[in-house]
């Protein structure tokens, strides 16, 4: 194919969005949308690719997947091999073993389902994962290796025709998926390949359809292409639901333009933006890592440097490595040592800190190891789908909250205080702050939250949470209510008014409000740091107790005490601070090493055993209400 001069500067155009977007410049909020972009250009260029292979009978599978190869893996692992030599210099044992693991899956094309299962893109610790931005570099592979096995299969079956109006249903079927999942199951329509195919299959419909046109009517093509894609650039915003319908606006954009095929357009041809469209692969590669760097050394107005270095590594890489179009011979021995370094990063950690034995374990915990992220939710969620009380012979508890009421709840099964009650759960996820509003009520809430103000989704998903707990009448049943959630200081209001709300809904229940139990760092880093500093990790953790203005225990504890009296509200404190933490020390982890928290918050098997003994042994609850088995 002649090299398309629009296409290029079309990928300056998303790459520059991307890289404003991630060093948080208040250009564009919108700014992500490049890499949807940058799916509808490999559509549309690897669907030529294919297609016209498969017309001359000279299209080779294996050599597609071979120049892909060569194209993308150089530069890759050039950056991987970088970034892993870097952190191991900065990063403490957990966050290098977690490198270690998110740099094999990117050099296996599979990062996406990496990062999906971890958090969602948005998150805050997502914007700390040094490789984070390969997800979309999987998504491609993934497409790369399907997409050609499906139009062979389908070139050898029907005529060119037939298949071209498969792929039009194909690409409109895979749009409406898309926007069901991306309102449904957010975080894996967002990172997965079956709710972007459509994109890189909308750009192949450019080329299967292409249209002639006037010389003079191509820039109004093009134009009106440039801006669909500025509009959602500076219009969408991280809040909305994504890839869902909204994406239709960059990819519709981009097809515009490359249907266009204007060569001598000012905005796409001019030798600045060409020059950052052949850079833009291995700029996409060095900015990311150096947003993290940024934000890990928390340095002031990181984007005046890290943006002009992002754009001078991406030089310097397509000049040193990406020009050079190496054999595939010459990659191999390279890409399995990166590859096998990784995996002794992940699997063999203490090689490179040699942590004591003692510790070992607790300074590499968390909330995957030992599956303890599925044990918090594994009960909750369960007991979630009962709707009543079955029983009329036992005390009734109803359970309310996020993860830490999982958590609480485990530690009532360990504390084995069940032998007198039946428990029903209704599960109120942390983002929505609160968990009893009447509708007005939580129209006001949301207004109010920075988390779910600007998000249709998630207001959706919250009134869907609290819609739950008024299901059948466990409510209204209940002798024992449990409330526990990730508080925020920023909901106390709303939260207090909720408690208000159950209240009155059930006069005379026994209601429990569980304080939160946090800190500011991740436990498994305090004990390393305790160890490296060689002090006491009680009296450490004790002053790491979150303190933050997101979530102020001290600040919090006092306000549930203080109110739990009054009739309103009228209900029973239960302050995770004095039940984890005796004499200026808190307790995270035991006599065996076996550490309490799996992150900041919380609770691993160990952990849910001794706030359990605690519960017993402080007599936070009446043998009037729960018999001991």
């Amino acid at each position: 194919m002649k090299f398309r001069h629009d296409i290029n500067g079309l990928r300056a155009i998303a790459v520059i969005a991307v890289v404003l977007f991630h060093f948080n410049t208040p250009l564009l909020s919108g700014g992500f949308a490049g890499v949807d972009v940058f799916f509808a250009i490999s559509g549309f260029l690897m669907t030529s690719i294919i297609i016209r292979g498969i017309n001359n009978n000279n299209f080779s599978i294996l050599s597609f997947y071979k120049a892909r190869a060569i194209r993308i893996v150089p530069a890759l692992l050039v950056m991987s091999v970088t970034v892993l030599l870097l952190c191991y210099f900065i990063l403490i044992p957990l966050k290098f073993e977690q490198l270690g693991r998110h740099v094999m899956g990117s050099l296996n094309f599979m990062s996406n389902i990496t990062y999906w299962k971890e958090s969602g893109y948005f998150d805050t610790s997502s914007q700390t994962k040094w490789l984070l931005h390969t997800w979309s570099l999987s998504v491609e592979w993934q497409f790369y290796l399907l997409y050609p096995i499906l139009l062979v299969l389908l070139s050898k079956i029907f005529s060119l025709n037939v298949v071209k109006k498969i792929l039009v249903i194909m690409t409109m079927l895979g749009f409406i998926f898309s926007i069901y999942a991306s309102y449904y199951w957010p975080s894996p329509a967002y990172y997965l390949f079956p709710t972007r195919a459509w994109e890189m299959m909308m750009g192949g419909l450019v080329f299967l359809y292409p249209i002639n046109m006037q010389v003079s009517k191509k820039k109004y093509v093009e134009y009106s292409g440039l801006f669909f894609i500025i509009a959602s650039y500076f219009f969408i915003s991280k809040t909305d639901m994504w890839p869902g319908y909204l994406a239709l606006i960059p990819v519709f954009g981009a097809a515009l333009v490359i249907l266009a095929a204007n060569q001598d357009s000012i905005i796409t041809s001019n030798k600045y933006i060409q020059k950052i469209g052949l850079w833009s692969y291995s700029i996409y590669l060095w900015h990311w890592p150096i947003v993290v760097l940024g934000r890990y050394l928390d340095i002031q107005y990181w984007a005046v440097i890290g943006i002009p270095s992002s754009v001078l590594l991406g030089f310097l890489s397509y000049t040193l490595i990406e020009k050079k179009r190496f054999e595939l011979k010459a990659i191999f021995i390279p890409y399995l040592f990166v590859l096998l370094l990784s995996y002794i990063v992940l699997s063999h950690i203490n090689i490179f800190y040699n942590i004591p034995k003692s510790i070992f374990k607790a300074v590499v915990t968390n909330t995957k190891t030992d599956h303890n992220g599925a044990y918090t939710w594994s009960r909750i969620r369960k007991l979630n789908k009962q709707i009543d009380f079955i029983t009329h012979t036992k005390n009734k508890v109803l359970v309310i909250g996020d993860s830490q009421a999982g958590d609480f709840l485990n530690a009532f099964y360990d504390a084995k205080l069940t032998k007198n009650v039946e428990i029903v759960t209704r599960v109120v996820e942390a983002d929505c702050g609160f968990f009893y509003l009447t509708p007005n009520e939580q129209e006001s809430a949301y207004l109010q939250s920075p988390t779910i103000k600007n998000s249709t989704m998630w207001q959706n998903k919250c009134k869907k949470f609290i819609k739950h707990v008024d299901d059948g009448n466990a409510l209204k049943d209940a002798n024992v209510i449990i409330l526990a959630m990730y508080w925020q200081n920023v909901n106390m209001d709303w939260i207090f008014k909720s408690i208000e709300n159950i209240r009155k809904k059930n006069p005379n229940a026994e209601i429990y409000v569980v304080g939160g139990k946090s800190f500011n760092t991740q436990v498994s880093t305090l004990v390393y740091d305790a160890y490296r500093k060689k002090i006491d990790i009680g009296s450490y953790a004790a002053k790491n107790i979150a303190s933050n203005n997101k979530e102020n225990r001290v600040f919090q504890n006092k306000l549930f005490e203080s109110k739990s009296v009054l009739a309103k509200y009228n209900y029973h404190f239960i302050n995770m601070t004095k039940i984890m933490c005796h004499n200026d020390k808190c307790d995270v982890i035991d006599g065996d090493n076996n550490i309490f928290y799996s992150d900041r918050r919380h609770t691993t098997r160990a952990g849910t055993k001794y706030i359990g003994m605690q519960l017993n042994k402080m007599h936070i609850f009446p043998a009037t209400i729960v018999k001991q088995m």
